[in-house]
């Protein structure tokens, strides 16, 4: 729980009495490589913080995959579309590496947010960071080439080095082929 209290207490200043309740409804999973968090289908009903390792979550239609996002350690992620609602995911999540993490259920969390205002606040700058990300992902999806997303995201994050090249493709809006030119073309142009 090291990792979810530092992550906590990066967000907001808590005392340990109010810090304690809110770890005791956390849930610890570990998760295997290619384990399913999330099934389509599923009722969405918990909040994940990852720890350690990596999720995607992605959706499958007509038989063609499309990457929505990949989750890494100190990441909280759900199909925040349908928890509110108790509504069944149109979307997989899968473990892409061991991972390990810590769930509460949308009720705990709920329950939560009435018993501690500084919860709330948490919650509150949580999901403004996600949604500034998700924007960000936006304008570089609508504005940058296929090989300045590549070049974000290589500046940005280690994903390049944990995702499989099908997966991280898809993320780009890209073939796998697309994906190795690009590739070959910086490492060319680095000699």
């Amino acid at each position: 729980m090291e990792k979810l209290t530092a992550y906590i207490q990066h967000y907001v200043d808590i005392n340990k009495e109010d810090l304690a309740t809110i770890l005791a409804n956390f849930e610890c999973r570990n998760v295997k490589k290619n384990t399913f968090v999330l099934k389509k289908e599923q009722v969405v009903t918990d909040y994940y913080f990852i720890a350690s390792g990596g999720l995607i979550i992605y959706d499958v239609k007509q038989e063609i995959q499309s990457t929505r996002y990949f989750a890494f350690e100190n990441e909280f992620i759900t199909d925040i579309s349908k928890i509110k609602r108790k509504a069944r995911s149109d979307s997989y999540l899968r473990a892409i590496e061991d991972t390990v993490i810590y769930a509460i259920s949308f009720q705990k969390m709920e329950a939560l947010y009435d018993q501690f205002p500084t919860w709330q606040k948490f919650g509150r700058l949580v999901w403004e960071d996600a949604f500034a990300s998700v924007l960000y992902g936006i304008h570089n999806f609508q504005s940058l080439s296929a090989k300045e997303r590549y070049l974000d995201l290589v500046k940005r994050s280690n994903l390049i080095n944990r995702v499989p090249l099908k997966d991280l493709s898809l993320f780009l809006g890209i073939t796998p082929q697309s994906l190795s030119r690009i590739r070959k073309e910086i490492s060319t142009s680095k000699s």
